[in-house]
């Protein structure tokens, strides 16, 4: 455009400017001067990559030692893996979460049991003992007894401080049922690599361990093969009631209806459940299947398939004894964080193995579920009845205005069939449509189909927060995976994209960080157009000056420095001390965070743009203006070309560093060197360059300004002139905006509390 405007000015000056007169108007003119104007505006091409990545790094940082996200217990920090995902922590429209040691504690404790039909409450071991010497069902309560602390995979190892037991397990649902053993006169304190040996009411016990068929979460139980010491081969199983009362015989069913009651209403609590089952094995079947069995262990291809088929053979015909609750205490302000993740707009799923009772116990406690909420469970038996009720659901929400109040309750079985049929997006709509979703008795591959299911349908940012090994697979489906530090291992935590010691820790993760972060990298990236557009559309305005000769406004080392030294720390500071906010604000009114994820927009950044023209503009003339009115300052000695660009050079310098500042609340030391210490380069580049005239003077045309500019009263009355007319209307919109937003925030504040 420059170099055509050139062609176009020449052509009709030609007559008029007597130098003109050599100068032809031809293609080889043109791509002449397309040259020379490419060469002048070569530098309004941005490269803020480099910034974003330093800033991400930086914030890495402010992430890895916040002191508020360091759990002293367990010396654990918070962790960054992904520092590309800084700014998508503002963004997260849906969290899936996992119950068990992500919004528990992880740290079981048994609580009550019932065996043979007979309830066992907290604090009832006396009673516990004494039937199991003269009730009518001892030898129950002994068998029930003998399985929690013979069927596990427990190591235990003596201290050295106290010589207690310290029991080393793999889960701490084992862990809690051997030290409650304990509390009805059961010990467990040996482990051979073929026996167990436990100290009962009447003596020491050595199990002869002949096999043991570990937990998965398909089969929702474990069975341990044992040599009594009366010689009987025994098969003692523990587990989830789905893995286990389908598998009683008839004979074994006798106390399965008051069990199940009992075990209910544990789970209405809250309570982890487990029932207990036993059988005996005659010693030509073990010894055939035994053989099957190690035929299933030396398979090459689906070995897991081929010994799960065999143990469905011997783990059958099983007596039910009776079933355990365990206590597993919600972590530290569970109930606040849930709270202040749903007043930010963000919907909740709660993704679980446990029963349905349990789930929604966990709802309530929770408060994901309220006074005020309509729950929908699903509970059909077929894919026909589940097709209608999904169709009516559907239906009913969409006359009612209570869509976002509702929590949508559906077992893992039901899922499979409305994520594998017709009904597949239509039930994922009335999900989406409900503020939160748990989901029970589910496995870990549904975890994670469901949040890769939601992720690409909604393609809004998802966030998958869990502690196990189980829960790897969900973490890498969802946009951003948080791993928790848990008992169950650090897998999780070491697959993740961020860690956290504690669920509750996620809010200033998303609510501080994740705010602060997109806020300031969108901040930076406005501001460093604007330094890019401010300092080089003066050459366009000084072309239109100078009627398109291509003749540069700055010396060549000027253009240089001004963004590789002069302004190179201003987007940093911007990147990482601007705060809107502070901590406490963001963290006591969480839909600040719902607002945060609007700050980035096309409109904004050409709003940007557009100051950048404006100051730029007005800082040209206004120069230009003054320049005219004081001929003094380059009388005599050199033309006031040179003079004229280091005083426009100087003014942007000066405005584009108070214009970092205005956008930042609170001036560190750091923001105070980054500002006066860009100033004072470049005062301190003209003198060192003046020194240098010598040398430079095969390089330069513009020498010895410094003892021109420097001499003059006027050059500094002209930089604080004009820099406050440009910055002066900038500060009054900033505190305009600011005032408003304050205002608008007590508003909404007020309407939330409401």
């Amino acid at each position: 455009m420059c170099a055509l405007c050139s062609l176009w000015w020449t052509k009709y000056n030609i007559n008029t400017h007597w130098y003109l007169e050599q100068r032809d108007v031809n293609a080889y003119t043109f791509l002449l001067q397309s040259i020379s104007f490419f060469v002048i505006f070569h530098n309004t091409i941005p490269v803020s990559y480099v910034y974003i990545e330093v800033v991400r790094f930086l914030q890495d940082w402010f992430i890895n030692n916040d002191i508020d996200m360091y759990q002293e217990e367990s010396n654990t920090p918070a962790r960054v893996r992904s520092h590309n995902l800084n700014v998508e922590l503002a963004k997260v429209k849906y969290i899936f979460s996992d119950k068990t040691g992500t919004l528990t504690k992880n740290v079981m404790e048994l609580k009550h049991c019932s065996i043979a039909g007979e309830l066992y409450l907290e604090g009832s071991q006396n009673k516990m003992i004494n039937n199991s010497i003269n009730h009518s069902t001892k030898i129950y309560i002994l068998d029930f007894l003998r399985i929690m602390s013979v069927c596990h995979t427990v190591i235990p190892e003596k201290s050295k401080l106290t010589d207690e037991i310290v029991y080393n397990a793999s889960s701490p649902d084992e862990q809690a049922l051997v030290i409650g053993s304990q509390q009805f006169g059961f010990t467990f304190h040996t482990r051979c690599s073929t026996s167990v040996t436990i100290t009962t009411l009447n003596g020491e016990e050595t199990y002869e361990i002949l096999n043991i068929i570990e937990f998965t979460n398909s089969r929702k139980r474990m069975s341990v093969i044992v040599r009594a010491p009366d010689g009987q081969i025994k098969l003692f199983c523990k587990g989830a009631d789905t893995g286990i009362i389908k598998r009683l015989s008839k004979s074994g069913e006798k106390y399965k209806h008051q069990s199940l009651m009992h075990l209910n209403d544990f789970a209405r609590s809250g309570y982890r459940t487990l029932c207990f089952a036993y059988k005996n094995i005659s010693e030509s079947f073990y010894n055939r299947w035994k053989d099957e069995y190690l035929n299933a262990s030396t398979v090459l291809i689906n070995r897991e398939s081929a010994k799960n088929k065999v143990a469905e053979k011997i783990e059958k015909k099983l007596t039910l004894i009776g079933v355990t609750a365990i206590e597993n205490k919600l972590q530290d302000n569970v109930p606040k964080t849930i709270q202040a993740l749903m007043c930010a707009a963000i919907k909740i799923w709660i993704l679980t193995g446990d029963k349905e009772e349990t789930a929604l116990n966990i709802g309530f406690s929770t408060t994901l579920i309220t006074q005020d909420s309509s729950i929908i469970i699903f509970n059909e038996s077929n894919l026909t009845d589940l097709r209608h009720t999904i169709n009516q659901k559907i239906y009913n929400l969409g006359l009612t205005v209570e869509t976002m109040n509702c929590t949508l309750i559906i077992s893992g079985r039901l899922l499979k069939h409305a994520l594998s049929s017709d009904l597949k997006m239509k039930f994922l709509k009335l999900c989406l449509d409900c503020k939160s979703v748990i989901c029970y008795r589910i496995s870990p591959t549904q975890k994670a189909e469901i949040v890769d299911l939601v992720t690409k349908y909604t393609n809004e940012v998802t966030l998958a927060i869990g502690d196990g090994a189980n829960d790897v697979p969900m973490l890498h489906n969802a946009s951003i995976g948080v791993g928790v530090v848990g008992l169950d291992g650090l897998q999780a935590y070491n697959a993740s994209d961020y860690s956290i010691a504690q669920f509750n820790y996620l809010l200033k993760l998303l609510f501080v960080h994740g705010a602060w972060n997109y806020e300031k990298i969108t901040k930076m990236i406005y501001f460093y157009h604007y330094k890019t557009v401010i300092f080089n559309s003066l050459q366009l305005w000084f072309a239109i000056y100078s009627g398109w000769s291509g003749e540069v406004l700055f010396d060549r080392w000027n253009i240089f420095m001004y963004k590789s030294l002069f302004t190179v720390s201003l987007p940093f500071v911007v990147g990482l001390f601007l705060t809107t906010y502070s901590t406490e604000t963001r963290l006591k009114w969480p839909q600040l965070y719902y607002q945060t994820q609007n700050v980035f927009s096309l409109k904004m950044f050409w709003i940007w743009i557009l100051n950048a023209l404006f100051h730029s503009l007005l800082l040209f003339w206004l120069c230009l203006f003054i320049m005219r009115h004081e001929v003094i300052w380059t009388k005599g000695r050199v033309g006031d070309y040179s003079v004229f660009g280091n005083v426009i050079y100087t003014c942007t310098l000066v405005i584009v560093c108070f214009k970092a500042g205005l956008h930042i609340q609170s001036w560190s030391l750091i923001v105070h060197l980054a500002i006066w210490v860009s100033i004072l380069l470049w005062i301190s580049f003209i003198i060192a360059y003046n020194e240098l005239k010598i040398i430079l003077m095969h390089f330069t045309v513009f020498i010895n300004v410094n003892e021109i500019i420097f001499s003059s009263s006027i050059f500094w009355i002209t930089i604080i002139f004009i820099a406050s007319v440009i910055l002066l209307l900038d500060i009054v919109i900033i505190t305009i905006q600011r005032t408003l937003s304050s205002d608008t925030m007590i508003k909404k504040n007020g309407n939330l509390e409401k």
